[in-house]
């Protein structure tokens, strides 16, 4: 189900325009993320696409995908630095465990393609089971089968290096993002099922209400874009000793929480 606040007209452009940028080489074309599951805000959310090809990203195509997006950046600036496209081959999708080379553009980096499509495992469970086909067959057709155990486990891993970041470096809104996948890895955890952050921020806030404070702080550097909040020299250590605790929640499983004190 798509969320209400999701802008339908600029999706569907988005849709038809990578239908003429890649013509037959398109297979598919998958929405996934806050726009489908919930937690979508409008003027802050990214929109999250997976899209599937039929051949690798030669330079001919590569070519055009960057034009696509420069485009669209261009006729749409709003959506700058929003968009979370995926680009695969069918075929590498469908052994995506084997590893093999992904093509991304996400808010912070430019289109790039690379290897370790392995690493992508939780995002392609979440568009196999939720995720809203805009072009092409269902995404049961293009991506193997997920179990729930591998998704816990992959959301473990990124758990962990998540925890390894260092924050002192990092912007304000890249802590505060931190911060809020945190959250939502450790209510996924105990909850056993996907939630958004907004749901992972709410069910910590209950759980450790002592560090509502920097939660409440996350979110709004989050709906702010990063320019209100975390930017003091206190939220930076209490946001470090806040995501130890939530690792440690998240990597030992047990119904408890070492609660720490702000």
């Amino acid at each position: 189900m798509i969320t209400d606040q999701l802008p339908a007209l600029f999706v569907e452009e988005l849709t038809t325009s990578l239908r003429s940028a890649l013509g037959p080489n398109l297979v598919a074309v998958y929405l996934y993320g806050s726009a489908v599951s919930g937690g979508f805000d409008a003027g802050v959310s990214d929109i999250d696409l997976v899209v599937v090809t039929e051949h690798d990203l030669g330079a001919n195509t590569i070519a055009r995908i960057e034009s696509f997006h420069a485009h669209t950046v261009e006729r749409h600036p709003e959506w700058h630095d929003r968009l979370e496209l995926v680009y695969v081959k069918r075929d590498t999708l469908a052994r995506f465990r084997d590893g093999g080379a992904i093509g991304v553009i996400s808010p912070g980096e430019p289109f790039h393609v690379r290897d370790g499509i392995e690493q992508w495992l939780q995002n392609f469970y979440l568009v196999r089971e939720f995720g809203v086909t805009l072009a092409g067959p269902g995404p049961t057709a293009t991506i193997p089968e997920i179990s729930w155990p591998e998704f816990l486990a992959a959301t473990r891993t990124y758990a962990d290096e998540v925890r390894g970041r260092s924050l002192h470096d990092s912007t304000p809104g890249s802590r505060a993002y931190n911060v809020l996948t945190m959250c939502r890895a450790l209510c996924t955890v105990r909850s056993n099922r996907p939630c958004s952050k907004q749901e992972g921020a709410a069910w910590v806030r209950t759980q450790m209400p002592e560090w509502a404070y920097l939660i409440d702080a996350a979110e709004c550097c989050r709906l702010s874009r990063g320019q209100i909040g975390f930017a003091d020299l206190e939220t930076t250590p209490a946001a470090e000793r806040l995501i130890a605790l939530l690792g440690d929640a998240i990597a030992t499983g047990p119904d408890s929480v070492d609660h720490g004190r702000p």
